[in-house]
Protein backbone atom coordinates (compact mmCIF):
# COMPACT_ATOMS: atom_id res chain seq x y z
CA UNK A 1 0.00 0.00 0.00
CA UNK A 2 1.24 3.51 -0.76
CA UNK A 3 1.23 6.74 1.21
CA UNK A 4 -0.39 9.34 -1.05
CA UNK A 5 -0.34 13.11 -0.90
CA UNK A 6 -2.08 15.68 -3.07
CA UNK A 7 -1.16 19.34 -3.43
CA UNK A 8 -4.20 21.37 -4.47
CA UNK A 9 -2.46 24.42 -5.92
CA UNK A 10 -4.03 27.83 -6.54
CA UNK A 11 -1.43 28.75 -9.15
CA UNK A 12 -0.21 26.44 -11.86
CA UNK A 13 2.98 24.78 -10.64
CA UNK A 14 5.61 25.75 -13.20
CA UNK A 15 9.00 24.07 -13.55
CA UNK A 16 10.60 26.41 -11.01
CA UNK A 17 7.90 25.65 -8.40
CA UNK A 18 8.19 21.90 -8.93
CA UNK A 19 11.99 21.99 -8.76
CA UNK A 20 11.89 24.12 -5.60
CA UNK A 21 9.49 21.68 -3.93
CA UNK A 22 11.58 18.67 -5.00
CA UNK A 23 14.69 20.30 -3.52
CA UNK A 24 12.79 21.09 -0.31
CA UNK A 25 11.85 17.41 -0.08
CA UNK A 26 15.54 16.55 0.15
CA UNK A 27 18.35 18.25 -1.75
CA UNK A 28 20.55 15.17 -1.23
CA UNK A 29 18.06 12.84 -2.93
CA UNK A 30 18.67 11.49 -6.43
CA UNK A 31 16.09 12.46 -9.03
CA UNK A 32 15.01 10.70 -12.22
CA UNK A 33 12.11 11.01 -14.63
CA UNK A 34 9.81 8.55 -16.34
CA UNK A 35 8.82 10.74 -19.25
CA UNK A 36 6.36 8.27 -20.80
CA UNK A 37 4.36 8.29 -17.54
CA UNK A 38 4.89 11.97 -16.70
CA UNK A 39 6.61 11.10 -13.40
CA UNK A 40 9.48 12.55 -11.41
CA UNK A 41 10.97 10.14 -8.88
CA UNK A 42 13.19 10.71 -5.85
CA UNK A 43 15.56 8.02 -4.56
CA UNK A 44 17.66 7.53 -1.45
CA UNK A 45 21.26 8.36 -2.43
CA UNK A 46 22.70 5.62 -0.22
CA UNK A 47 20.77 2.49 -1.10
CA UNK A 48 18.90 3.68 -4.21
CA UNK A 49 15.42 2.83 -2.90
CA UNK A 50 12.48 4.72 -4.33
CA UNK A 51 11.12 7.31 -1.90
CA UNK A 52 8.63 9.31 -3.95
CA UNK A 53 6.91 9.41 -7.34
CA UNK A 54 5.32 12.71 -8.37
CA UNK A 55 2.81 13.00 -11.21
CA UNK A 56 2.55 15.98 -13.54
CA UNK A 57 0.14 18.73 -12.49
CA UNK A 58 -3.42 18.46 -13.78
CA UNK A 59 -5.99 21.24 -13.89
CA UNK A 60 -9.27 20.28 -12.17
CA UNK A 61 -11.93 21.87 -14.37
CA UNK A 62 -15.10 20.73 -12.60
CA UNK A 63 -16.10 22.86 -9.57
CA UNK A 64 -16.27 20.76 -6.41
CA UNK A 65 -14.53 17.77 -8.01
CA UNK A 66 -11.44 17.90 -5.74
CA UNK A 67 -13.65 17.97 -2.64
CA UNK A 68 -15.69 15.04 -3.94
CA UNK A 69 -12.68 12.90 -4.86
CA UNK A 70 -10.84 13.52 -1.60
CA UNK A 71 -13.82 13.74 0.74
CA UNK A 72 -12.89 17.27 1.80
CA UNK A 73 -15.15 19.67 3.61
CA UNK A 74 -12.62 22.53 3.33
CA UNK A 75 -13.03 25.13 0.63
CA UNK A 76 -10.78 24.33 -2.30
CA UNK A 77 -9.62 27.18 -4.51
CA UNK A 78 -10.98 27.18 -8.04
CA UNK A 79 -9.51 26.69 -10.46
CA UNK A 80 -7.14 24.25 -8.77
CA UNK A 81 -4.11 22.31 -9.97
CA UNK A 82 -3.87 18.73 -8.66
CA UNK A 83 -0.36 17.34 -8.04
CA UNK A 84 -0.38 13.78 -6.72
CA UNK A 85 2.58 11.98 -5.21
CA UNK A 86 3.05 8.45 -3.88
CA UNK A 87 5.54 7.02 -1.43
CA UNK A 88 6.04 3.40 -0.37
CA UNK A 89 3.68 2.98 2.59
CA UNK A 90 5.99 0.94 4.81
CA UNK A 91 8.82 3.50 4.69
CA UNK A 92 8.58 6.36 7.24
CA UNK A 93 11.39 8.26 5.49
CA UNK A 94 9.43 8.14 2.24
CA UNK A 95 6.30 9.53 3.94
CA UNK A 96 8.37 12.41 5.34
CA UNK A 97 9.75 13.15 1.87
CA UNK A 98 6.20 13.17 0.47
CA UNK A 99 5.00 15.56 3.19
CA UNK A 100 7.94 17.92 2.67
CA UNK A 101 7.41 17.99 -1.10
CA UNK A 102 3.68 18.65 -0.86
CA UNK A 103 4.01 21.30 1.85
CA UNK A 104 6.72 23.13 -0.10
CA UNK A 105 4.70 23.07 -3.33
CA UNK A 106 1.64 24.50 -1.59
CA UNK A 107 3.80 27.14 0.12
CA UNK A 108 5.03 28.23 -3.32
CA UNK A 109 1.71 28.10 -5.21
CA UNK A 110 -0.88 28.60 -2.49
CA UNK A 111 -3.65 26.11 -1.83
CA UNK A 112 -3.90 23.15 0.53
CA UNK A 113 -2.67 19.61 1.04
CA UNK A 114 -4.32 16.23 1.51
CA UNK A 115 -2.75 12.96 2.58
CA UNK A 116 -3.92 9.39 2.86
CA UNK A 117 -4.22 7.87 6.31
Amino acid sequence: MTFDTVALCRAEPDAAAMLGALLAAGSELKMDTVEAAGLVQLFDPGDGRLLLSVEAARLVRVPGEAQRLLGLTDDVPEPVWWVESRAPGADPQAADVARRFTAALVEITGGLTWESR
